[in-house]
């Protein structure tokens, strides 16, 4: 699978002071293919920005080749995988989980699958550095748009320090200041459809949905 984006090249815009605003899912389907114009990230809050996407499952029903391709649109019976993956805002490294000794994500879940409880948990493969979850449709599965979100909580920090030349009294001394403060576990939750606390949404078709199955 191929990123928008490498955490690299993301972590170095972070960096130079760029704003992401907004979130790109590039659609497709076996019928119709959808390119919608926004920008690929949406900036939570100062601690994070997050980029969630869906992609078709390999070996779903009707998927062309091995799957793991960008889609919006599916049918009853098919998987939709979800990915997510980010930058931490405060380092400009990559939003990571366990088992990496780096891990600075304590949790991230889909909330408001319909028939999928509890919500589950979107897991970090280290091969491709996503959070995912696979979600297997059924015949069952209501269709329409889906009204998911996710929840992404960074796990808590503590304040690193660092050691600066300052002039007292017109003379050099050394003291050590804080580098980065400390903060608890801090949470932010994407939604295709707006929140209170997101500016803006989604356009329409670039929404995930469900069609009935032939």
């Amino acid at each position: 699978m191929r990123r928008i984006f490498t955490h690299a090249a993301v972590a170095a815009l972070a960096l130079s002071g760029v704003s992401f605003i907004g979130v790109g899912v590039a659609s497709a389907s076996t019928t119709t293919t959808t390119t919608p114009a926004a920008p690929p990230f949406q900036s939570g809050n100062r601690y994070m920005s997050v980029n969630v996407d869906t992609v078709m499952g390999a070996g779903s029903p009707g998927s062309v080749g091995a799957g793991c391709y960008l889609a919006n649109n599916f049918t009853q019976g098919q998987t939709v995988v979800f990915r997510m993956w980010g930058i931490d805002n405060n380092t400009g490294g990559p939003l990571t989980g366990s088992p990496l000794t780096t891990a600075n994500v304590q949790s991230v879940v889909i909330k408001d699958l319909p028939g999928v409880s509890p919500a589950p948990q979107m897991i970090y493969n280290t091969r491709d550095g996503y959070f995912t979850y696979g979600w297997k449709t059924t015949t069952a599965t209501p269709t329409g748009v889906v009204p998911f979100k996710v929840t992404v909580t960074l796990a808590p920090t503590k304040a690193t320090y660092k050691i600066v030349t300052v002039k007292l009294g017109g003379k050099s001394t050394r003291v050590k200041v804080v580098a980065r403060a400390a903060h608890g576990a801090v949470s932010y939750t994407y939604a295709e459809k707006a929140l209170t606390s997101t500016a803006g949404s989604l356009p329409a078709p670039s929404q995930l949905s469900i069609g009935a199955a032939a």
